[in-house]
């Protein structure tokens, strides 16, 4: 298959598209972590998922209910299973970090995904293991460990980081895994169909561990707009963006997320990044280019 030649009007709606969506993803750790202390982390992770698969659903239910329809119960099964390993282990361990850690540490961690999905890949999907993505691998890790090792105690708490890790290595994972479904049904079906099961199930644990439901009210704003902005509308155009680009070109923007999380952290938040964290960020974004390059030009798929 060719790859299509955009028009300039759609080269500048595609260039929109990723735009917004880098910022929209790398605004998600800055929005809540002002009010981060005042609420537990499980309780801000549930909100902001509940929010953003609220966000979806009418765009499900208006383009895709027809596959809705086709859903059998083995399908709802592996869907809720996947969710439960999303929101519970990877975006809960997330939100731990997003509470121990700096903003942008959070960010940056979360945003070396790819490389741990490479790992598994290979592991799991028996994929190739090439010279470059050995490379891409070591980088990424080297990043990761740099980070972790010359981070600053009083802000990336030891228990921050290795959430961050942990939600890392689970997203990277959840995404080698749920590569079956999304074939089967497609990626927006698959989020929030998985999400909606999990979200369920995770009111008895928040009442288990007296979380409460009700967050307080000055930190609203701070979940409606991670929710909206960075889960839902994020998501979304991430998913126009690909119907004029390929999946290879629109997975740059995990290369973007780093810096832009970065800057804006520091822009809104006042923090500070140490030397060793930008060299460990380098790294990783590195590792995230060197893999993601090969992969440009390939063709886009129908979405």
């Amino acid at each position: 298959m060719q790859q299509t030649v955009l028009t300039v009007r759609e080269k500048v709606v595609a260039g929109f598209y990723l735009v917004f969506t880098v910022l929209a993803f790398s605004s998600i750790e800055i929005m809540v972590s002002p009010v981060r202390h005042d609420m537990a982390p499980m309780l801000m992770n549930f909100w902001r998922f509940l929010i953003g698969t609220l966000t979806l659903l009418p765009f499900v239910l208006l383009t895709r209910f027809r596959q809705l329809t086709q859903l059998q119960r083995t399908d709802l099964l592996h869907l809720a299973l996947l969710g439960c390993m999303n929101i519970f282990l990877s975006m809960g361990a997330h939100s731990v970090c997003i509470k121990y850690a700096k903003a942008s540490t959070a960010a940056v961690l979360i945003a070396a995904n790819p490389i741990a999905t490479n790992f598994f890949a290979w592991l799991l999907l028996r994929e190739e293991m090439r010279l470059k993505r050995i490379f891409s691998l070591l980088l990424g890790l080297a990043g990761v460990a740099l980070i972790a090792v010359r981070a600053d105690s009083s802000v990336d708490t030891p228990l921050g980081i290795l959430s961050g890790i942990v939600a890392m290595v689970g997203f990277g994972l959840y995404t080698v895994l749920s590569k079956r479904q999304l074939q089967k049904h497609g990626s927006l079906v698959v989020l929030v169909m998985s999400c909606l099961p999990a979200l369920l199930l995770y009111l008895p644990v928040l009442h288990f561990f007296r979380a409460g439901f009700w967050p307080p009210p000055h930190a609203w704003p701070n979940l409606l707009g991670s929710g909206i902005i960075g889960t839902g509308l994020g998501y979304l155009t991430f998913m126009k963006a690909m119907q004029y680009l390929s999946a290879g070109r629109t997975s740059y923007l995990f290369f973007f997320k780093p810096p832009v999380a970065m800057v804006l952290a520091w822009w809104f938040l006042g923090e500070k990044s140490s030397t060793a964290a930008i060299a460990g960020t380098l790294l990783i974004m590195t590792g995230i280019l060197v893999e993601t390059i090969g992969r440009a030009e390939k063709p886009a798929l129908n979405q």
